[in-house]
């Protein structure tokens, strides 16, 4: 239970949500910044996340990789633009098929790509390492309290959006 005194720190839910607030926030600070993937060109999280699908799914289209990635055809178009000018990729169009681009990763995209992974893997890693510590139901648990906040997090602009209209209704002169 979150009142219940705990060693840990997370002895409210108050506590429970700083700790969860500074783990996110400190996510984001690493995805702000960029990295150079060994020949001393920067490269943002965006770039390096659409190398790292281009890399995993060399066949599909830059739709499908805007589909993998969450985000617009039009973002995948802008971030492709920056990276062909990079040198890390290159758009292309299959035979007989004049509609539909492809990016193919140059030398210096699979440099990128390839340390993306090792990154990812290497992370990826330690965190399984850190969770193979726990026992099987406390795995469970706290897969389950992800899934929770997840469902929390999804319910947000909802959220927002009732408080903003209560303080409104609430201001001086309204009635």
């Amino acid at each position: 239970m979150l009142n219940n005194v705990r060693d840990d720190g997370c002895n409210t839910a108050e506590k429970f949500m700083d700790l969860f607030a500074r783990l996110l926030n400190k996510a984001a600070l690493i995805e702000q910044e960029p990295v150079d993937t060994g020949d001393g060109v920067l490269l943002c999280t965006s770039e390096i996340h659409l190398i790292d699908m281009a890399g995993r799914f060399p066949e599909e289209s830059m739709s499908a990789l805007a589909s993998h990635l969450g985000i617009t055809k039009g973002a995948v178009s802008q971030t492709v633009k920056k990276l062909e000018k990079k040198g890390y990729l290159e758009r292309i169009n299959r035979e007989g098929n004049k509609k539909t681009v492809f990016i193919r990763l140059t030398d210096s995209g699979i440099q990128a790509f390839t340390w993306h992974r090792a990154y990812h893997a290497m992370v990826n890693d330690r965190i399984a390492r850190e969770i193979a510590r726990y026992e099987g139901k406390d795995r469970k648990y706290i897969c389950k309290i992800l899934l929770q906040m997840e469902k929390i997090f999804d319910e947000c602009p909802e959220t927002r959006r009732r408080i903003t209209q209560e303080i409104v209704r609430n201001l001086p002169g309204k009635t």
